[in-house]
């Protein structure tokens, strides 16, 4: 509440100024238009007029790129270069959509910046054309699933993987699955739709469980256009089966760390996937559970859990 409130007040200092005449489409003297203050904050470029919008990409791991601990803790506080320019990027389209973004070396504790997605040339990038003082415009590139391409390909291969996926076949794009329409306004959700939402996660995958001669069958099937978990080796998959009082047989499934000799044992897109577990002899009931651990060292209290069922065993 007391963050929500915080953005309020941000936001209002903001109305405040457009009320005034500040940043109203047109520049006065020498100052850029809006459409190009992506030296501004997100809540100051955009949040004005588009303060549920804002409000939403606040809470998104798009706004924490820069500033997010496990980030910071991966990269050395940013001393990997190469990371930089995904975590801070200036606008993509201009760059093009086949290229990585160029570093944004100021403001970077805005993460991906509203303007590093929508700014353009002239005006923002849009669904449809608009009369609006920051100059929405129709542009295809900004509706295509390569609008992501630019920091979701370079180093994490979600593209090549997408390219291999049902989504891709029928024309499923990575909005589709990540940007719902918003439920209450036009457009799609900005939110924290993604690895770090357990409601999100849980639709990634369907499964079943089942005894066999005597052995326990997890089947898992992976729902998305892309490996899961997906991209970043902090995201871990475990599938926890007990057998009576004993302790728990664990599976972890994760992508392997630069360096690091394992195996990339993820779920391929549209993958299915059976897991066996022998039935000890004289085991009464079994107890499975699907847990997603967002983050590195955590216990598996300390995740999501995707899924649980007890079963009784033939006595």
């Amino acid at each position: 509440m007391a963050r929500a409130a915080t953005l309020g007040l941000a936001a209002l200092g903001v109305l405040g100024a457009l009320v005034s005449g500040r940043h109203q489409g047109e520049p006065s003297g020498d100052e850029p238009p809006i459409w190009e203050r992506i030296d501004l904050p997100s809540v100051a470029a955009c949040g004005g007029c588009h303060l549920e919008v804002y409000r939403e990409w606040s809470q998104s791991l798009h706004a924490k790129a820069w500033t997010n601990a496990n980030v910071r803790a991966a990269t050395e506080d940013f001393a990997q270069a190469a990371c930089r320019p995904c975590h801070s990027p200036l606008p993509v389209l201009p760059r093009g959509l086949g290229k990585p973004p160029a570093y944004r070396a100021f403001n970077q504790d805005d993460g991906v910046h509203c303007l590093s997605c929508h700014g353009m040339e002239g005006g923002v990038a849009a669904a449809r054309t608009l009369e609006a003082p920051c100059k929405p415009r129709y542009e295809p590139r900004f509706l295509e699933a390569d609008s992501c391409y630019p920091c979701h390909e370079p180093t994490h291969d979600a593209f090549t993987e997408y390219e291999t996926s049902d989504a891709f076949a029928v024309g499923v794009r990575c909005v589709d699955c990540h940007m719902q329409p918003a439920p209450d306004r036009p457009g799609r959700s900005h939110g924290p739709s993604g690895g770090m939402n357990a409601a999100f996660v849980e639709r990634a995958l369907a499964w079943d469980v089942r005894v066999a001669d005597g052995v326990l069958v997890v089947e898992l099937r992976n729902r998305t256009g892309h490996k899961f978990p997906g991209e970043i080796p902090s995201r871990s998959f475990v599938l926890s089966v007990r057998f009576d009082d004993a302790e728990p047989q664990r599976t972890l499934l994760r992508k392997p760390h630069k360096g690091e000799e394992r195996e990339d044992d993820r779920l391929l897109p549209d993958e299915t996937r059976a897991l066996r577990f022998p039935v000890p002899d004289g085991a009464r009931a079994a107890d499975v559970r699907l847990l997603f651990l967002p983050l590195p060292l955590l216990r598996d209290d300390q995740g999501f859990e995707l899924g649980r069922r007890a079963l009784e065993l033939g006595r």
